[in-house]
């Protein structure tokens, strides 16, 4: 036999033979999916409690402020220094300001106002407080020419000019003399201002209109004397009360 021959056999043969099968690939196992993890929330602190409510005591519940007892300064103080008034607290029915109360109001109630006491001598005076801008102790005066006889001069109180009189002159008693108690007590209305010398300053009394006994009606207020306002007993004393706008009227400078 040829190769021809032998080779064709061959191949009939292979082509005749079952192709033989494949071994079977091995299965793949599945892949678990991962369960998702979850974060547990934050735990929060627990809110603190609120405290509990607190009543205060009966007695504490409107407390009133005591009075303050008045601040004398040191004689050494430097001239024309602040003297601090300290107020007195507020009582029921005190009219500390026209505007704060209706005109029928005022007359309903007894109107009571502050007043300052001060001395000029032996005699015994007060203003109302609501026309004292402030009270300073004595400071150099520079003298006027031609000024009243009850004009002592003017002073600088903190850059401004401030003439002062003596009060005893000025209501025709004897002049104040200057001592470690002699003060001076500034005045102002809309702007105008007025020193006035006195012997002493005592303190801020409340003093009711049912208080005030009228210039025409009580013996012991000088006759015609339009400064005065009326009259107060006060502790046994008998006090002048001084009508601020007249004293801050009256002239400067002598008319000759």
């Amino acid at each position: 036999m040829s190769a021809a021959g032998i080779v064709d056999d061959y191949l009939g043969m292979l082509l005749a033979a079952p192709a033989a099968a494949a071994p079977p690939a091995p299965p793949i196992a599945p892949v678990a999916k991962p369960e998702p993890v979850t974060a547990p929330p934050p735990r929060r602190a627990p809110l603190p409690a609120p405290p509990p409510a607190v009543t205060p005591p009966a007695e504490l519940r409107h407390p009133v402020a005591p009075a303050t007892p008045r601040a004398i300064p040191a004689p050494n103080a430097a001239p024309g220094a602040k003297i601090s008034i300290a107020p007195l607290p507020r009582v029921p029915g005190e009219v500390s300001d026209a505007t704060q109360t209706s005109p029928q109001q005022r007359r309903s109630a007894d109107r009571l106002a502050r007043w300052l006491r001060l001395r000029c001598g032996p005699q015994a005076y007060a203003i109302e407080l609501l026309k004292i801008r402030e009270v300073v102790l004595p400071a150099p005066l520079l003298s006027l020419r031609g000024a009243a006889p009850c004009v002592l001069g003017v002073m600088n109180l903190r850059g401004q000019v401030v003439p002062v009189v003596d009060l005893g002159l000025q209501l025709g008693a004897a002049p104040v003399k200057e001592t470690l108690l002699t003060r001076i007590i500034v005045l102002d209305d809309n702007g105008d201002v007025l020193g006035l010398r006195v012997s002493a300053v005592e303190d801020v009394v409340l003093i009711g209109d049912a208080q005030i006994e009228g210039t025409h009606t009580s013996r012991l207020a000088p006759v015609g004397d339009h400064r005065i306002r009326g009259i107060a007993r006060l502790g046994g004393m008998v006090t002048l009360l001084l009508d601020s706008a007249k004293l801050m009227a009256i002239p400067l400078f002598s008319s000759d």
